[in-house]
């Protein structure tokens, strides 16, 4: 299984954690009942009905897990015409090129409505496919036929279906004289767990729910002020905007009401969903931080961003299939998220550009000069997707899986990619187009938008992709069928050049010229051992690679392997240097790029390495002459749940590790200072 099916498998194991496939469905019970049903004369037929029962009670699963069909009011295209019920695998995307918003309330109620009937109609079909079943078991018995008792399993089987509806940058441009969170869009700010400001280090604390801030001045640290949030919530990360003077807790809550919605709609409050929440803090006076205003959405918490004085927050709502019958058609917080404990308007809703569930994303803006309150929101109907966020867009991608391939393991084939654009500009947000394009993308550096363009590198069934969209999400430009048996590992979209690796055995760097939009071209393609998890820009005309060294013979990785790519020509790209850490065995940048500390104008290259020894911290330079040089090797103290960060001010190198900050001098690379928080 490769790693995107393990994505895949992972995210529908935790969709539907709830569910309880029926004893007498489990893989170990079918297996049996193949095995004696072909001792049986009649086992073909016996054994094509069990594959039927399995294949329903596999369609419960991801219909509970919301990955169905859009039955709304009208059909996905927004015409406003009336819909039959579909089944998904039957429904394409749509075509139409606007974004749909929800005309009335009444809209989104038909289509929840309608998808909570679609569900209780296929625990029916399945609940009647297992009586058969037992029935025609029964008689086979009788008959003195192979016997296979599945009475007191298939009873407790029909109790346990019954009861599980519920589951449950480019390049960062530093700053003269101290970094700042290596960010996948420049001039998009991300969270993070330490931000500095060139004077403190504003740090959160393992337990999530405390922030320190710590002085740095005189070359020692000192903790001057705790933060602290509710009882009931908990940081997910943090924000300091510099100019405004303002610190913002990104913090999940979850509590036994759930997320925002009124408690009088909750079912003896046992089920369990969480709200999101950004608490503001002023800190002109770091020593004496005040809360400045809170924004709360409903929904658990999901990525956020920060630009130009505005963050927008992103959190995923499903509704509670308790709540699902106890929706009210005049009462919208029954079924639609709240913003601020108020419904998100109906015209704020987008509905379904491909089949979903009952699945909201949503967004919102909040003015730092004003964050008491939301300045913008939207709330997308979906069926749970990624999202990347330009200068001027945020993108919302869902892919589209159709087709069993795994049995009970569910993992599904690939069909197609939707997007949906939506624009921001001072904290509004205005939806815009969408489109759809084949395969699915890697991570937010395999999409990019340049010059009114979105390029886009996807994997698709046996091979990979290019395509480049208009504003309009049209495809305009495309290749397909490259690395063929091989799949996309990293991506670096720059300029007119892109760059990407797909890995089976080699690892080939492939270099796309997009200057014609719609003509892209292949135009360089380089072959070596192992793989680059992380791709970033170092300086003009190079790019570092961070990811796996593979020994050729056993095909086994035996350590990190930094590459440095000599990419003054994208048409001859070449391997300038390598240097391969054997005794370290994995390193968080290769699904953490915040973790990556790379700034070619200081010439520091830093992360984090795991070695048997423990967590150790790594600084290199790079020179064309002597290429890798490894400055630092300092082994990581204290254990945090989140990676380790290195943040520099001046000529100091901060490790920073849960509650525990160790200071390096970046002249000597000796320890000068540490603190336990």
């Amino acid at each position: 299984m490769n790693r995107q099916e393990q994505d895949i498998v992972e995210k529908l194991k935790a969709q539907t954690d709830e569910i309880k496939v029926p004893e007498s469905l489990e893989p170990e019970q079918i297996e049996k009942m193949l095995e004696e049903k072909e001792k049986d004369k009649k086992g073909k037929n016996k054994n094509q009905r069990l594959y039927r029962i399995g294949g329903l009670a596999a369609a419960c699963v991801a219909l509970a897990a919301g990955m169905l069909v859009y039955m709304g009011s009208r059909d996905i295209t927004g015409s406003g015409r009336d819909a039959a019920v579909p089944q998904a695998k039957d429904m394409e995307a749509s075509d139409e090129k606007m974004v749909a918003s929800a005309t009335d309330y009444g809209e989104v109620y038909d289509y929840l409505d309608a998808y909570r009937q679609e569900i209780e109609r296929e625990q029916s079909r399945a609940r009647e496919e297992i009586v058969l079943y037992e029935e025609e078991i029964a008689s086979d018995s009788a008959a003195g036929g192979a016997a296979m008792d599945m009475g007191a399993a298939s009873g407790n089987s029909v109790a346990k279906l019954a009861g599980s509806e519920e589951m449950g940058s480019q390049e960062a441009e530093y700053a003269e004289d101290y970094s700042e969170t290596n960010v996948r869009q420049d001039g998009v700010d991300e969270g993070d767990v330490v931000k500095t400001d060139g004077t403190y280090l504003y740090v959160l604390k393992d337990s999530r729910v405390e922030v320190s801030i710590v002085d740095t001045r005189e070359g020692v640290m000192k903790e001057i002020e705790t933060i602290s949030v509710k009882e009931e919530e908990w940081i997910e990360e943090i924000y300091l905007d510099v100019q405004g003077k303002r610190l913002v807790l990104v913090c999940s809550r979850y509590d036994d009401q759930g997320a925002g919605v009124s408690p009088q709609y909750a079912r003896g409050g046992y089920w369990y969903a969480g709200s999101t929440e950004a608490v503001a803090y002023d800190i002109s006076d770091p020593g004496n931080a005040v809360e400045a205003g809170r924004v709360t959405q409903s929904g658990t918490y999901y990525s956020s961003r920060m630009a130009d004085g505005y963050l927008y927050l992103f959190s995923n709502y499903s509704i509670p299939w308790e709540l699902m019958g106890n929706m009210e058609r005049d009462k919208p917080e029954t079924y639609v998220p709240l913003v601020n404990n108020e419904a998100v308007a109906e015209k704020d809703i987008c509905m379904p550009l491909i089949p979903a569930g009952r699945e909201y994303t949503v967004v919102t803006s909040v003015d730092m000069d004003r964050p008491d309150r939301a300045a913008d929101s939207k709330a997308i109907l979906s069926q749970g997707g990624t999202l990347y966020v330009s200068n001027e867009n945020i993108y919302y991608y869902e892919t589209r899986w159709s087709g069993f391939s795994g049995g009970p393991s569910l993992i599904r084939d690939t069909e197609q990619t939707t997007i949906r654009r939506i624009s921001y500009r001072d904290g509004k947000l205005k939806p815009q187009s969408q489109g759809k394009i084949s395969g699915y993308i890697h991570d937010s550096f395999s999409i990019d938008e340049y010059n009114g363009y979105l390029r886009v590198v996807t994997t698709e069934g046996e091979s990979n992709a290019v395509y480049v969209l208009d504003m309009d999400m049209e495809t305009v430009g495309s290749i397909k069928g490259l690395a063929k048996e091989e799949r996309v590992y990293s991506a670096r979209l720059m300029g007119d050049t892109g760059y990407f690796v797909t890995f089976k055995e080699t690892d080939p760097l492939f270099s796309v010229d997009f200057s014609d939009p719609e003509n892209p071209e292949i135009i360089g393609e380089l072959k070596i051992p192992g793989f680059s998890d992380y791709l970033h820009p170092y300086g003009k005309g190079k790019l570092l690679g961070i990811g796996m060294n593979v020994d050729e013979e056993t095909m086994v990785t035996d350590g990190v392997k930094l590459t440095m790519f000599d990419i003054s020509d994208p048409s001859d790209v070449k391997e300038e240097d390598t240097y391969i850490l054997r005794n370290v065995y994995g390193t968080d940048v290769s699904y953490d790029y915040k973790a990556a500390l790379a700034d070619a104008r200081r010439n520091i290259i830093g992360f984090a390495g795991y070695t048997e020894g423990g967590q150790h911290y790594f600084i290199f330079e790079y020179d064309e002459a002597d290429g890798f040089v490894c400055k630092m090797e300092e082994e990581i103290n204290g254990n945090a749940s989140s990676s380790a960060r290195g943040v520099y001010i001046g000529d100091t190198l901060y490790v920073v590790q849960g509650n525990i900050i160790e200071a390096y001098s970046l002249k000597e690379f000796q320890k000068v200072d540490d603190i336990i928080l």
